[in-house]
């Protein structure tokens, strides 16, 4: 048997191999993303007559999956907390399992290279190198001097209502001067079910009237949401829908984050921004 020829025949065969499935995933999802506008032309048409548009970008559905997830809370072992120690940390743990942690810098730190990216890959040296498991969380958003991070799950982000996975806090220089961690570790609670497209979830919104006349909606997203407060925790597949509320003439935006679980097409609301009262939100969506 001549080795090297036989070796040289497998190499192309799993080349080939390799290019073939590649192809079949990104087929598989641009036919996704195209299926979910062109099977739907009813939704189309109502968004059309009302004047409210789609976002420009591709929605990515790639890592969308039907399942729901059980978080629980991971505490962080003498280890773990050494580790940072070592690296000129102070660290105080909370509660009495010590799966949160309160973490302060030994100097602050400047970041104002990263702040100007604004980027979730700015972040990232940043997170690998001063915080537990880094590479597991990514940034949400600033709010005043604290930054927000959503933990991943395979690549896609989760969320907990009024609570972040790490949030990093900023002195008046824009230095990191410390950050509160905690961490899930999550499993597959169900079987994998059928997922609503997100079109679906656009018609959920519009027959519920939370999608009005002159609308913009910005971004459609998936991500695992957890929007009640138990242990453990379940994150619910959802599409999130960002829609710009605001009128032609209006001085500041109307941003809004409506939620459709992906599985059960129920519809939540999601309000990051808290400028507003409870009672403002609900004269504004009984209009």
């Amino acid at each position: 048997m001549n080795w090297n020829r036989t070796k040289s025949i497998f190499i192309v065969v799993f080349l080939l191999l390799n290019i073939f499935l590649g192809w079949q995933f990104v087929d598989r999802v641009l036919e996704g993303q195209l299926q979910s506008i062109e099977q739907a032309p009813e939704i189309v048409e109502r968004l059309d007559d009302n004047n409210i548009t789609l976002p420009d970008e591709d929605v990515n559905t790639s890592d969308a999956r039907g399942v729901v997830l059980e978080g629980s809370r991971v505490s962080f072992t003498n280890e773990e907390i050494e580790q940072l120690e070592n690296n000129g940390h102070s660290v105080e743990t909370i509660g009495q399992s010590s799966n949160v942690i309160r973490v302060e810098l030994e100097e602050p730190m400047n970041i104002s290279q990263l702040l100007n990216a604004n980027t979730e890959e700015a972040f990232a040296p940043l997170l690998a190198e001063h915080v537990l498991y880094g590479e597991e969380y990514v940034f949400s958003r600033r709010e005043g001097h604290f930054l927000h991070f959503n933990q991943l799950y395979n690549q896609v982000e989760t969320y907990i209502d009024n609570d972040e996975a790490l949030t990093v806090e900023l002195n008046d220089d824009d230095e990191v001067i410390g950050y509160e961690q905690q961490r899930y570790s999550f499993s597959e609670n169900r079987d994998e079910r059928d997922m609503t497209p997100y079109m679906t979830a656009i018609r959920v919104l519009l027959d519920n009237h939370y999608l009005s006349m002159n609308n913009t909606i910005e971004r459609i997203e998936f991500g695992y949401y957890s929007l009640s407060d138990q242990t453990p925790r379940f994150f619910s597949p959802m599409w999130a829908v960002t829609v710009d509320r605001s009128g032609a003439d209006a001085e500041e935006k109307d941003m809004r984050i409506y939620l459709v679980n992906a599985i059960l097409s129920e519809q939540h609301q999601w309000y990051p921004d808290e400028s507003q009262t409870n009672e403002e939100i609900e004269d504004e969506l009984s209009e």
